[in-house]
């Protein structure tokens, strides 16, 4: 199916399908609704110790740092021979199944590692395909910046209900309960999937004959993309975040794990209220500038925490902080949207995801060696050298990538006199003609 011969579809519309469709997604997955109750269980019910709970999140877990697969596996197989509904019809059944099943078993570790794994690799293919999916959607539409804030509020709104009604369930349902939940919000989920839009389903004309070696080196070789992956790689790698924070916050503030709750849900919450301003900034100013300032104002914010020696005080310091990282967040996967390659958008986005996974273990395994030899001060230290250190990159990405709002639409035109032999042209996303090449004639080509 075209472009030209899709309806239309206003972007509220799309961001709002996308935004319903990710805080189910969010909510259904193993890390949801069912983490707490399943920590509990483990904790409680079979009464294991920590060292062998992080074996079992380990464990489960493990499929999530090979997202690329996922996303390369959506590009280039399309179950039933149809569109990306095929992965939800296909797995979002499967995941049902393991959700009912559990309940019925004495749910020992062994088989609740199993069903925990086969159900992360269900929803890493569900949430390779939605990610993908808005790529896609994005980049036909040119919209990268809304759809990014449309995709950090569907995972923060999820991670603030899971904190606040996963601690209520493991106490007043138990795990069973929370399981059988878990089902019915992914059977909601397939039926989001066949009421979609068809503009989200909607398959593009993919290179003919391309075979999975020539995806793979036309990924590798696609110009802007690895520059993007350097920076998400160096953006997450955060020394003063995860552990070290945790252990400062409890150990040096005093705080109890509630008021330490409370700072994480105020964290996420002003991420998710992030998405809003993001939304009303890429409308109006070019990526290059918005990206440059939100990665400048997170420099310096982290030191807030050393002057946070009260629970009052430390939510105030997560609700700066955390809004001027969701800005950024944003804005970085923005860059990465507009940087995938067309019929690649699932391997480079994962790709992206899988790096930025990447950089905060790396990030959290040197904060924790650092805090317990130089302290915390140090954690944070680092993590404003190496955040300063992504802006000359920034002002050296390509034009293509950068110069424009959402909204416009950019197309290449040659110029002798640019640095990089290409001067982008913008022009809006729904005009009716392009400006030609003054020397050719030609209409550009659009990105």
């Amino acid at each position: 199916m075209s472009d030209r011969s899709l309806p239309a579809i206003a972007p509220r519309q799309l961001g709002a399908y996308f935004g319903l469709l990710l805080l189910t997604l969010g909510l259904a997955e193993p890390t949801g609704l069912v983490n707490l109750p399943l920590l509990f269980w483990l904790k409680d019910g079979l009464h294991m110790k920590p060292e062998a709970i992080a074996v079992f999140e380990a464990v489960a877990l493990a499929p999530g740092y090979f997202v690329f697969v996922f996303g390369f596996m959506r590009d280039r197989w399309k179950p039933f021979g149809g569109s990306d509904r095929g992965y939800f019809i296909l797995t979002a059944p499967l995941a049902i199944a393991v959700y009912c099943l559990l309940p019925a078993t004495n749910m020992s570790w062994s088989l609740l590692l199993v069903g925990m794994l086969a159900l992360v690799i269900a929803f890493e293919s569900l949430g390779a395909t939605t990610e993908a999916l808005m790529t896609t959607a994005a980049q036909r539409l040119v919209m990268p910046g809304r759809l990014s804030a449309v995709s950090e509020l569907g995972e923060m709104l999820p991670s603030v209900a899971s904190m606040l009604i996963g601690g209520w369930l493991a106490i007043h349902a138990g795990l069973r309960l929370t399981l059988l939940l878990g089902a019915t919000l992914t059977l909601f989920l397939l039926i989001q999937s066949l009421a979609a839009p068809p503009i989200v389903f909607a398959s593009r004309q993919a290179t003919e004959r391309e075979g999975n070696g020539q995806a793979l080196r036309r990924l590798v070789r696609h110009p802007g993309l690895w520059p993007v992956l350097a920076i998400l790689l160096v953006w997450n790698f955060s020394p003063g975040w995860g552990t070290p924070l945790l252990f400062f916050l409890s150990d040096r503030v005093k705080l109890s794990p509630e008021v330490f709750g409370a700072v994480r849900a105020a964290w996420f919450a002003s991420s998710a209220f992030a998405a809003f301003v993001y939304a009303f900034m890429c409308r109006r100013w070019p990526l290059r500038r918005t990206l440059f300032w939100s990665v400048a104002l997170n420099i310096l914010p982290g030191f807030l925490i050393l002057l946070a020696h009260t629970g009052a005080a430390a939510i105030g310091a997560a609700v700066i902080i955390g809004m001027l990282l969701g800005v950024g967040n944003i804005a970085l996967f923005d860059l990465l949207r507009r940087a995938c390659p067309t019929d690649l958008e699932g391997s480079g986005t994962m790709l992206g995801y899988s790096v930025f996974a990447i950089g905060g273990a790396a990030g959290d395994l040197a904060g924790a060696f650092l805090y317990e030899r130089v302290g915390f001060t140090m954690c944070l230290v680092i993590d404003a050298v190496t955040t300063a250190a992504i802006l000359p990159v920034v002002l050296v990405l390509p034009r293509h990538l950068v110069s424009w709002r959402d909204g416009e639409r950019i197309v290449i035109v040659p110029d002798r006199q640019a640095s990089d032999g290409c001067e982008p042209v913008l022009v809006p996303a729904l005009a009716p003609a392009q400006p030609r090449d003054s020397t050719t004639g030609r209409v550009p080509t659009p990105v």
